[in-house]
């Protein structure tokens, strides 16, 4: 039986909900909590209950970053599969057999990305209806970290999480999941689509705020460029060209937007 550790990251005054995102105990699997903090009045906050649980650790951190802190649950984590969720999440009944079932049939798999549901029920998104190998942008562009399971031997001291995206981060709020899964390619890491529900959540769907939200096409054109490079300005224009004439943005704000995450996120790139 192929073992799980559910990862989750909650900050500040979150955490004393955490406990709806923790199911009743499953054998085979654990929960590493990564609780970051900005003052230590949050501390009262964690619920007594979680000190009880068998199956969950939980690590206290006096920091902010969402990608910092799923690097700290990568490293430590221990078991055969790796499940990064969200404190506002809550997995299906049948989610982690359904996991098991799909790495077990699929030993070539290295990460495996799945449905997410509202708390109605209803999908995020239109999913593929067939399972499907992921290698185009446009398709991981619209993957959400809870909606993603990877073999721990395949990405621990491998992969990380990149702390230039992400909630917390000083530099762009978001696609921190895109940047993993790009590196995750270049790394020769096979992904791959199931149709298969496994998670509901509360939360917006944060990539369709790029036609809203100036931070997100600041981050956006910042994935462009990290995946794209001197490319990015090109796609940058095809993309913003395309949503106009759908009547979802006015093109020239939208694409100078965009360039401005492009020629940030160069200038601001580690050199190597």
């Amino acid at each position: 039986m192929l073992t799980i550790d559910i990862l989750i990251s909650v900050r500040n005054k979150r955490i004393v909900r955490i406990k709806e995102a923790l199911p009743n105990p499953i054998d085979g699997v654990k929960y590493i909590i990564c609780f970051q903090y900005t003052d230590e009045k949050y501390l009262n906050l964690i619920p007594e209950e979680l000190g009880r649980y068998e199956d969950v650790t939980l690590i206290k951190r006096k920091e902010t970053g969402l990608s910092r802190s799923r690097n700290l649950l990568l490293d430590i984590a221990s078991s055969d599969l790796l499940y990064f969720i969200d404190d506002d999440t809550i997995i299906l009944d049948d989610a982690i057999d359904r996991i098991r079932k799909v790495f077990d049939q699929h030993p070539d798999v290295d990460i495996a990305l799945f449905q997410s549901q509202s708390y109605a029920g209803k999908s995020l998104r239109n999913f593929p209806t067939k399972e499907k190998g992921i290698l185009r942008f446009k398709e991981r562009f619209k993957v959400l970290t809870y909606e993603m399971v990877c073999r721990r031997e395949k990405v621990q001291g491998i992969l990380s999480f990149n702390t230039r995206f992400g909630l917390g981060s000083d530099q762009f709020d978001c696609f921190e999941t895109q940047v993993f899964l790009e590196d995750a390619l270049r790394d020769g890491l096979k992904l791959r689509y199931f149709p298969i529900p496994v998670i509901k959540t509360s939360a917006l769907y944060k990539p369709r705020l790029v036609y809203v939200d100036k931070h997100v096409q600041r981050a956006y054109g910042a994935l462009l460029s990290y995946v794209y490079n001197k490319r990015a300005i090109w796609k940058a224009f095809l993309y913003a060209l395309d949503k106009s004439r759908k009547g979802r943005v006015h093109f020239f704000p939208f694409f100078k937007t965009i360039v401005q995450g492009i020629l940030i996120e160069k200038r601001k790139r580690p050199k190597t």
